[in-house]
């Protein structure tokens, strides 16, 4: 008998439909999706007129939070949950190999992940249309593009962190820990590095290397190109006001053309956030599969 990495993917988007792993997931995904389009005039700090490009930016500030919380449920128990159930050694006694096992079930929590986010934003096109009008089709497909590229990524992580470690509460930690991490530590731990280098806080004219250690975070990337396929602006969640920038500075002044003394270089490019989004999915998924290889499973 023949079997491969796709017998694994299969039977790991079968168990998670029978789970109700999936199911729950597009309930939960769909109705953020539903609360956050029906309070978007609410996520502005001033009364607006709002279209479908400026809902979908309000949805986008709070996707950054809400898909990797969905992405890490999705994957961080995929390896380990087994290891620890004694399952793995059952799975492992066919002719799999390791490499066979990562591999599976990375695809197979992948699937999971983008058909909870497709059959959401399917749901959300309709909500769009229905509150703010039909949108631009190519702004609507990139914003969708974003979204599930997040969520994949962070999948990828949790998945990479699940072969990692050997009980679950390391899984939590290598995960979810990484996560919390990114939204709460990143951006001071970057504000500190700058002031120790250069003696100041980055103001409105800064270093191009520190707009890169920024957008070395997956969420800035996210935010980066979900600002650039809705042309508006989509903020941090949450804001840490540690740069010196006047609070009254226009959302022009803080483009980032504007910020730096020369051109933009290529790594602070737009196209360049999905390099970083692909690294932090792929990555995490090598250095699992390391880990897990040498790994003693008794």
């Amino acid at each position: 008998m023949t079997v491969t990495w796709r017998d694994v993917a299969r039977k790991d988007f079968e168990d998670a439909a029978r789970s109700r792993l999936l199911w729950g997931l597009i309930a939960v995904f769909v109705a953020f999706l539903v609360m956050s389009l029906l309070s978007a005039e609410q996520l502005f700090p001033e009364p607006v007129t709002v279209d479908a490009a400026m809902a979908l930016s309000g949805v986008a500030m709070l996707a950054q939070l809400f898909v990797p919380g969905i992405a890490l449920v999705a994957g961080y128990m995929s390896v380990v949950g087994e290891r620890r159930s004694g399952s793995l050694r059952v799975l492992l006694s066919y002719p799999f190999s390791r490499r066979d096992v990562v591999t599976g079930k990375l695809a197979g929590r992948l699937l999971v992940t983008g058909t909870a986010l497709t059959v959401g934003f399917a749901v959300a096109s309709v909500l769009v249309v229905a509150l703010y009008g039909v949108p631009d089709a190519l702004t609507f497909a990139g914003f969708v593009a974003t979204g599930v590229l997040l969520g994949l990524t962070f999948t990828a992580l949790a998945v990479g962190g699940s072969a990692a470690a050997s009980t679950q509460g390391r899984a939590r930690t290598l995960t979810i820990g990484s996560f919390v991490g990114m939204v709460f530590f990143w951006k001071p731990v970057v504000v500190g590095i700058y002031y120790a280098v250069t003696v100041s806080l980055p103001g409105i004219r800064a270093e191009s290397w520190y707009f890169l250690l920024k957008r070395l975070n997956p969420l800035e990337a996210y935010r980066v190109l979900a600002g650039a396929v809705l042309d508006e602006r989509v903020d941090a969640v949450p804001e840490f006001p540690l740069e010196d920038v006047p609070a009254t500075a226009s959302p022009e002044t803080l483009e980032l053309s504007n910020r730096l003394a020369g051109e933009v270089p290529f790594y602070l490019a737009d196209w360049f956030s999905v390099v970083v989004l692909l690294a932090w999915g792929l990555v995490p998924v090598i250095v699992g599969y390391r880990r897990f290889e040498d790994a003693d499973l008794g």
